[in-house]
């Protein structure tokens, strides 16, 4: 795991090593192990260092394959490497290190583009070619790990793992991009390929771009369709199933161990995180460390579930309580650590973890992905009533969404029952696609204006986030719902938000992050699984649970869901049904009044 920067000019003589150090040192929190930096032709490279697999300086970057013509900056881990390896050295290549970074060389060497579909794992790259001169970058198949790219003012590409990084490069323009801002004010996050400043991109997931010597671009496509792996459903039975899943998710978990560094686990206490930590253990056989973070309020705390599963099965476990003095500060780091604006306030207890979780180690197995594989959300059961809320009377409905009668004060639940009566009728007023997107809206156009002014009320409407949602869900239009659903919270839900928020927390702490449940060889299966072994009836992670009977207690299993949110409503001292948009225009206003 590291942080990659580099820059191709159009003029060589114009090239600045001085200007790829000041960016390395702005992510120098991605890999405080090492630096390296290396200039070839017209194109540097730069390098910070996370050491995880072979810690000699070996496997120090930029590295060069062994012929001398291909230099890589890599960020992430390929869990295949070996079998990779194995199969390019009976081709005849030969190897310098034991690293999967120059596996990834001699693959592209081999290959060409066509070596980003074999990789298994989660990857940022950027090869320079040496003799037909030209820049291939790629980004692993989900979006695990980040690439911003960008032309500076003098027609020069610059990239790097985050636009903090992109900040240090005195001629970058930093403009805000007016749609990335709509879209934050809507979802409390934006969308890829935008970033918050005009011109300034991310490189979507499972996309390669190739630049010529001159800065433009020569190729660029997809090496990865996930759409195809919902199309083509499996015909096993349903205990074929649920030994398939229960084999692939054991073997995800064992290709995340591959390490040179002690490797630890999150654990919450839920089904995704349990699940994680009791197959890690099984396998893992040096003392395994596990770490939890709670608050004092009741609703929120799930301290007691984790700790009672570390316990009974044996890790040594860490947890600590999230109750500052000053939640202010909590807000203002949460906001820094995240290279643009950011609402998922379950970044802060992530963040309060992953500094607990790296005074012990340097990896860490999470439980991410598995809500959008197997519909774990209550967003899904809210797809599935929605055709009976169409039975209600429209001006009835419209009543519920504006909470004129119904629940009108929310509880100290982590999500009150007027907000969820709110955002549902809200989405019943409309058609199911808009249904699914409004369930986790911030702000209405309406309100987005109010906020912009009326200068921005075209752009509100003509950039309406939606518009993207939808273009998904034209791709996958013969799908059944749930299916339609779930691919289209894959492509901007998990990547922009849940992948965005682990990256940045855990980063921050200068730890890596692993996500068994986005094992491509698992999530490729599950998408061919039918939907209704995923939400049965109004049973969510249906398949899942049945998999993870045999290895997973009870008392996990069967716990009701529980977000992993902070308690905002307290430390604010504000409802809990507006707690998400007062924080969402809180890191709107820190951004405003602090970034460029």
């Amino acid at each position: 795991m590291c942080g990659i920067v580099g820059k191709l000019y159009v003029d060589e003589s114009n090239s600045n090593p001085d200007a790829i150090g000041t960016m390395c040192l702005a992510i120098a929190h991605r890999g405080p192990d090492g630096e390296g930096i290396k200039k070839i032709d017209n194109c540097i490279l730069g390098h910070r260092r996370l050491s995880i697999i072979d810690l000699s300086i070996n496997a120090n970057q930029p590295m060069v394959n062994a012929e001398g013509r291909f230099h890589i900056v890599f960020n992430g881990e390929i869990y295949n490497f070996q079998k990779i390896k194995d199969e390019l050295i009976v081709k005849g290549y030969q190897f310098l290190n034991k690293s999967d970074t120059e596996v990834i060389l001699q693959a592209y060497a081999e290959y060409n583009v066509g070596c980003f579909s074999k990789f298994e794992g989660m990857f940022a790259l950027a090869i320079w070619d040496s003799k037909e001169k030209k820049l291939v970058m790629a980004r692993d198949h989900f979006g695990k790990k980040p690439f911003f790219y960008c032309y500076d003012k003098n027609g020069n590409f610059t990239f790097c793992s985050e636009v903090n990084g992109l900040r240090a490069d005195p001629d970058i323009i930093f403009r805000y991009n007016m749609e990335a801002v709509n879209c934050y004010l809507a979802l409390g996050y934006i969308l890829n390929p935008m970033s918050m400043y005009e011109d300034i991109f991310q490189l979507k997931p499972g996309t390669y771009m190739v630049l010529d010597q001159k800065c433009q671009i020569i190729n660029q496509g997809a090496f990865w369709n996930y759409a195809e792996h919902f199309r083509i459903k499996t015909k096993d039975n349903e205990q074929d199933i649920i030994e398939n899943i229960r084999d692939l998710f054991r073997s995800a978990v064992k290709k995340r161990m591959i390490s040179d560094v002690p490797v630890g686990a999150f654990l919450s206490g839920g089904i995704d995180s349990s699940s994680v930590v009791i197959m890690l253990k099984k396998f893992y056989t040096n003392e395994l460390h596990t770490f939890s973070v709670g608050f004092r309020e009741k609703s929120y705390n799930e301290l007691p579930d984790a700790e009672r599963l570390a316990k009974l099965i044996g890790t040594v476990h860490h947890s600590i309580m999230c109750d500052p003095e000053n939640p202010g500060e909590l807000l203002e780091e949460a906001a820094n650590a995240c290279d643009q604006i950011f609402a998922d306030n379950s970044i802060i207890p992530m963040i309060e973890v992953s500094k607990l979780a790296s005074e012990y180690v340097k990896v860490v197995l999470s439980g991410d992905g598995a809500d959008e594989l197997f519909a774990g959300y209550i967003t899904y059961k809210a797809d599935n009533y929605y055709k009976y809320a169409q039975l209600i009377p429209k001006l009835l409905r419209k009543m519920l969404a504006d909470q004129k009668i119904g629940f009108r004060k929310d509880s100290g639940n982590k999500i009150g029952k007027g907000y969820k009566q709110k955002q549902f009728f809200t989405g019943s007023l409309s058609d199911y696609r808009k249904a699914h997107y409004s369930w986790r809206l911030f702000y209405s156009p309406e309100e987005r204006v109010a906020i912009l002014g009326e200068k921005f009320r075209a752009l509100v409407y003509d950039t309406d986030p939606f518009f993207a949602f939808n273009k998904y869900y034209d791709e996958v239009s013969d799908f059944s719902r749930l299916d339609q659903h779930l691919f289209v919270d894959a492509k901007t839900w998990l990547t922009d938000d849940i992948l965005v928020k682990t990256d940045r927390s855990t980063m921050h702490s200068s730890i890596e992050a692993r996500c068994p449940y986005l094992d491509i060889q698992l999530a490729q299966y599950i998408a061919s699984v039918p939907d209704s072994l995923k939400l049965h009836g109004s049973a969510s992670k249906y398949i899942l649970k049945k998999s993870l009977r045999s290895i997973v207690p009870d008392f996990v299993l069967d716990k009701k869901k529980s977000g992993f949110n902070a308690p905002l409503s307290t430390w604010l001292n504000v409802d809990s049904s507006q707690e998400f948009k007062v924080y969402n225009k809180y890191i709107y206003d820190f951004y405003l009044n602090n970034k460029n």
